[in-house]
């Protein structure tokens, strides 16, 4: 699981309001995972076989017990391929997502082909479970072998998987079925899955934050819906503004309120983006958004998307700013894997110093409330910064902090079309807010600052980038592999300087 040193709050300072008027997010139905024994009897002992896959088949059912994903299996292992092909038939038709296969002993090397061709039309994440030979007597099984020969086939016929030779007693085997099950979730649930844009289309210039929809529909299977301003602005509407009065004073008179110089009708309409795009997300199943902030929000309805999308994510519903699809899917990515828990964050990289070893993380606002650094308070500001910067003249609302320190993972799948990320680990430390909205400072793990950012200047990478709190760029890993996305190497040696990488 996550290491995660930071205890964060449940609940961003509005959430009870907004939840009071809304109601809960719906909750996405469990995702259940199919598994199969093989063994045959001929050559090796059955009951043996029998006996470990029910113990293998009960460890795994405790361990998913705690979460949103359902085991199906047979009660026996098979030893014929078409007995096999009859039980994946159906496992798939009980909607399984993933296939873990038991090697109970050694078996047909038909078994191996006929279910590997299965998998090819019926492609799922899929893992290979062997244990170690009782020694001193005669070969009672054979699984390391049968594994070794039944992974042979699959990777012949171009089968993803990953694999597992351990003892069901060994204490590393829960955290290894723990790590397939959630990531054959939130696999399943990206390719299912349905985003919304607000607002249509990307901000001027923001070419990064484009994607190849019909690449990244293959890819991931995940749908984009567009609705315009026009529409969710005008379905904002039906709030009025003693609808709003109670978050409005949830965020202005909360303990965690630093200032506010926002006046109520520019917090009423940021607010109304916020609840349009919750209620529109729960009532078609969305399971994240991106928002289109400027220019048309400040020009042409007096809010800001920054405060929307900082409630938005409170409510534990990935939200990207600047209606960066890429963004999103890295959003997605780490909040499918973890539930939700990373609190994921969109943010720019602002700051390099090398004799600190640090990248500063900035953006205008988005961050959750739930973020805010221990022992300092946010503030809700007009949005007078960049083009929209005359403190008189700005509009909407916009929540600054610094943001929590502790264990952070940063990813970025990059565009156009989200076949490639480049990850790293490290930690977000106390440091002042440099500039002006959501801040932190990064310490990395692996690497100098100086070398990842010269290795995104270098290979020219996309210039947003997603923070989850926690270390877990090993699980994102896993995740990538079955969804076929890239990792990228930090490749640059540092010193701020380097050359375009084609």
């Amino acid at each position: 699981m996550t290491k995660n040193t930071t205890t964060f709050p449940q609940q961003g300072v509005a959430s009870q309001a907004i939840t009071d008027l809304l109601g809960d997010l719906p909750t996405s139905k469990p995702t259940r995972i199919g598994m199969i024994g093989v063994g045959l009897k001929m050559h090796f002992v059955w009951s043996e076989a029998c006996k470990l896959y029910k113990e293998a088949a009960a460890q795994i059912q405790e361990q998913f017990k705690d979460q949103p994903i359902e085991l199906i299996f047979p009660d026996e292992p098979f030893e014929s391929p078409d007995e096999v092909l009859a039980a994946a038939d159906k496992l798939h038709a009980q909607g399984v997502a993933g296939l873990i296969l038991f090697h109970g002993s050694y078996t047909a090397g038909e078994i191996a082909s006929q279910l590997g061709r299965w998998l090819l039309d019926h492609p799922m994440p899929l893992l290979s479970w062997a244990y170690p030979e009782v020694t001193g007597g005669r070969l009672t099984a054979n699984s390391l072998c049968c594994q070794n020969f039944m992974l042979n086939a699959m990777h012949r016929l171009g089968v993803k998987y990953q694999w597992l030779f351990k003892d069901p007693s060994h204490p590393d085997v829960p955290k290894i079925l723990n790590l397939f099950g959630r990531t054959v979730r939130a696999r399943h649930r990206l390719i299912h899955g349905k985003t919304l844009m607000v607002g249509a289309g990307r901000v001027p210039g923001f070419y990064d934050a484009e994607c190849n929809e019909l690449s990244v529909m293959k890819r991931f299977g995940l749908r984009f819906d567009r609705l315009d301003l026009v529409q969710i602005m005008s379905h904002g509407k039906k709030y009025s503004d003693a609808d709003l009065k109670p978050i409005r004073d949830a965020i202005v008179n909360s303990p965690k309120c630093g200032m506010n110089n926002v006046p109520d009708d520019q917090i009423f309409n940021t607010v109304r983006l916020a609840l349009s795009t919750l209620e529109i997300s729960a009532q078609e199943d969305y399971i994240g958004c991106a928002v289109r902030c400027w220019p048309t929000l400040w020009d042409e309805y007096g809010c800001a998307a920054d405060g929307a999308l900082t409630l938005i994510n409170d409510q534990g519903l990935p939200a990207a700013d600047e209606n960066d699809m890429n963004g999103l899917i890295s959003m997605l990515a780490m909040s499918l894997l973890q539930e939700g828990r990373t609190l994921p964050t969109l943010m720019d990289i602002s700051l390099l110093s090398e004799s600190q070893n640090r990248l500063g993380f900035w953006h205008c606002g988005g961050s959750a409330t739930r973020l805010l650094r221990e022992g300092t308070k946010f503030e809700s500001r007009k949005h007078n910064i960049m083009e929209n910067a005359d403190p008189e003249t700005a509009v909407g609302m916009l929540i600054e902090s610094l943001l929590a320190t502790g264990p952070v993972t940063i990813t970025r799948y990059q565009s156009p079309d989200s076949s490639s990320a480049l990850t790293f680990e490290g930690d977000f430390v106390d440091s002042p807010m440099a500039f002006r909205g959501a801040y932190a400072e990064f310490q990395p793990r692996d690497h100098t600052a100086a070398q990842i950012m010269g290795t995104i200047l270098d290979h020219g990478l996309d210039h947003h980038w997603i923070i989850g709190r926690g270390h877990f760029a090993n699980e994102l890993t896993v995740l990538n592999h079955w969804l076929g996305v890239k990792e990228l190497p930090v490749t640059n040696a540092g010193g701020a300087t380097g050359l375009s990488q084609y």
